[in-house]
Formats: C-alpha cells, structure tokens, sequence
C-alpha cells in the first residue's frame, strides 16, 4: 500500500511540472484556482459576489480530476486562506453529501468558462484526493464526469442551499415552470411532426444540428461519426419497404443504440443532457417513421448513456 501511495505521488506531484503565473497555461495537478462564482441560474441576481476555489487533483493526456472546495470569500483567497477550507460535500436538493469531485475532459478545459479564474498557488493533493483522482480515471463506482461549468454549480448552489434556501428553491422553481412550458410546446410541435414526418424529409434535414461548438458540444470527430450513423440507419429502416417487420426495425435501431454505447465509451462519456434528448428524439422519430412506434418504449434498456 505504501508503494502504491509513491508512485501515485510520484505520477501527480506538481513538482513534475513548475507552477507558472499565467493563468492561461495547462492545468497541472495540486493548481489551486479562484473564480468569482456566476448566478445559479437566470432569475438569481445578475452578480454574487461571492468567490470560491478548487484544486486539479489528478491529469492524464485527457482529463483532469478537480475538487471543488467549501470556502467561500468576499474576494479571491490566498493560497493560505484556501487551505483552510476543506472539499465540499453537496447536499442541495438530490445530493445526499458526497463529495464535489468529478472528471472532465482536458479539451473542455477553456479560462473562457470561468469569471475572473486566478490561478492562486499550487498544494499537493492530499492522499485521499490522489485515490479519487484514480477512482475517476478508472471509471469506478460513484465517479463522474462532467463539463467544467459545475465547479460554479457546486460551490454557488451549496452556499445558495446553505444560506438562501428560500429564495433558491423558488428560483429553482421558476426555472421549472419555464422549461415545462418550452418542453409542452415542443411537444405539441412534435406531435404534428410526427404525423406527416417521412424518410425523404427526414434524411434532408441536418442531424444534430445543435452540435456545435466543442466544447461545450462534443468533439467535432465524434459529432461526424454519430451524423452519418443516424443517416446510414435511416436508410437501412427506409430500405425494409413501406411495411417493416417489427424485428428487422429492432434490430436496425438497436445496432444504431449499441454504435453509441461504444462511440460514447472510446469518446471518454461525451454525451451528456443535451445530447441524450438529441439521439433519443431522433431515434423516436425513425421509429415512428417505420412504423413500429411502440419500439422506442425498449431504447431506454439499450442505452448506457
């Protein structure tokens, strides 16, 4: 155990890598940053205030381990004040305590996502954070992956949660109120769609058109790929003739679901929310299109994303 501990110090110190001044240069492990945290969401006040920091606790080629911490200052900390402060353990709404660690993919990485990043110092991770960072890197039970944008969501929604609940969750239910609103009106548009869609229009329209840029959308490689799967898928379906067996259709879209459950995995677990809805709707939409609508019931059981 003491051997694994030094190689995994020896792999992750930051003294394999001097700490520089500039900001703009590549994250290294044990970089402690400070941003000036962003509102939660469009109906909280247009600025916080508020300052928070997290540490990059682990870096390979392609991704970055970071932990976000539980201080919150009136203005960036010193390295000094921020270790004071200790890993955050989110308990807003659904979180049930654990700690604000995650993955992310070192091409989502941009000083453009954040406000007023500094980069603050440089402490070494401690023994705890350097396992995490393997747990993350090995996939593990309970790591996770996500866009960088949740380091402002972690620490701004536990200081809402901890000090403005009131006002929060109502916040929180205005958001609600206004994305149920779009979706029902997205839903009706699409019933009508659904109605009249063919083959010939849908392999006219652009795929995943939303896909752009990347970040925050996935990388552009893996964008082309999955645009000419879902083609090539709709003209396998369009080639079973106007009344399909119900077998064939599964077989076609379950290939279709199984090509991203891979794409997905080599590509580091790229999709996310909006790329799920996007895959998941067009996927309905060929089921539809062929005739076996009730099929879109069985995507959910394919799927790993």
């Amino acid at each position: 155990m003491r051997n694994l501990f030094g190689n995994l110090r020896k792999i992750f110190s930051p003294a394999a890598a001097a700490p520089k001044a500039d900001v703009g240069d590549p994250p290294a492990v044990g970089y402690v940053y400070s941003l000036l945290t962003s509102p939660f969401s469009e109906f909280a006040a247009s600025e916080t205030g508020r300052y928070a920091a997290f540490k990059i606790i682990g870096a390979n080629a392609d991704e970055l381990v970071v932990a976000v911490y539980d201080g919150i200052w009136p203005s960036p900390p010193s390295l000094a004040e921020f270790r004071k402060a200790k890993v955050l353990r989110e308990h807003r709404f659904a979180h049930t305590g654990r700690e604000a660690i995650f993955g992310t993919l070192l091409q989502w990485w941009s000083v453009d996502d954040f406000k007023e990043l500094r980069l603050i110092g440089v402490d070494q991770p401690s023994r705890h954070e350097l396992m995490e960072a393997e747990k993350n890197f090995a996939h593990a039970a309970g790591s996770r992956t996500a866009y960088t944008r949740f380091i402002n969501y972690a620490a701004e929604g536990e200081w809402r949660w901890a000090n403005d609940r009131t006002a929060f969750e109502d916040e929180m239910r205005q958001k609600k109120e206004k994305e149920d609103a779009v979706r029902k009106a997205a839903e009706e548009r699409y019933k009508n769609r659904l109605s009249k869609l063919t083959w010939q229009q849908l392999l006219s329209e652009p795929v995943f058109e939303r896909w752009s840029p990347s970040p925050p959308f996935p990388p552009e490689k893996f964008a082309a790929a999955a645009r000419e799967k879902i083609r090539s898928t709709c003209h396998e379906l369009q080639e079973l003739g106007p009344k399909p067996r119900k077998a064939d259709v599964r077989r076609i879209l379950k290939d279709c679901v199984l090509w991203f459950n891979r794409a997905d995995d080599e590509a580091g677990g790229v999709i996310e929310t909006e790329e799920r809805e996007d895959i998941c709707a067009i996927l309905e939409e060929m089921a539809f299109v062929a005739k076996q609508k009730s099929l879109v019931e069985e995507v959910d059981m394919w799927r790993d994303w």
